[in-house]
């Protein structure tokens, strides 16, 4: 009885596992995420990679099986090539949100910006015309305030950290005033339970 060769298949499932890793980091965070145009060079590049990294060792595989060598070897490595192109394809379209908690507060506007509010933490989705950006951390509320607790300069230059509860409307505070364009406010969904 022949023996397996482990090593033969080692070289062929370190790739597939190296790249899976990458999608799997990629797609599966949930600490943020940018969309878009990078968002598209993502999946065209893991695209690729993938798309011949699984040709490469499906071709190489079956050829292998046809010739009647390293017949089990080949079959592991097969196998594990399609689970992978499984779990790592499916990735693409598993929800950011999965793992998050129901949301004791909800606000969005028609383009999609959303604010989620669940245990004393928040997710700021903010759509552009290229990129979406998801921000997570702690926020607090003053009466008739949310402040979101965002330290960074870049973001502080573009963004509200403040939104006034007016209503059934959040309004954004920037750092020079009060948006005034009501296509600016987020649109309360779900209130906090007091």
């Amino acid at each position: 009885m022949k023996k397996t060769n482990y090593n033969l298949i080692l070289k062929a499932i370190l790739p597939i596992g190296i790249l899976l890793f990458f999608i799997l980091l990629s797609e599966l965070r949930t600490e943020g995420d940018f969309g878009g145009l990078i968002g598209g060079f993502k999946v065209l590049f893991f695209l690729f990679i993938g798309a011949g990294i699984f040709l490469f060792t499906l071709i190489k595989n079956i050829s292998r099986i046809r010739k009647g060598k390293n017949l089990n070897e080949s079959k592991i490595i097969l196998t594990a090539l399609v689970i992978s192109t499984v779990i790592g394809v499916s990735s693409f379209w598993f929800p950011y949100d999965f793992f998050d908690k129901e949301p004791e507060f909800i606000a969005t506007d028609e383009i999609g910006n959303k604010l989620t509010l669940v245990n004393g933490n928040y997710m700021l989705k903010t759509r552009e015309i290229e990129w979406t950006t998801i921000r997570r951390g702690k926020y607090q509320i003053n009466s008739d305030t949310i402040k979101l607790d965002i330290d960074k300069e870049r973001y502080l230059a573009k963004r509200a950290i403040k939104y006034l509860i007016q209503n059934e409307n959040l309004i954004p505070i920037y750092s020079d005033g009060i948006e005034t364009d009501s296509t600016g406010f987020l649109k309360i969904v779900r209130k906090i339970k007091n």
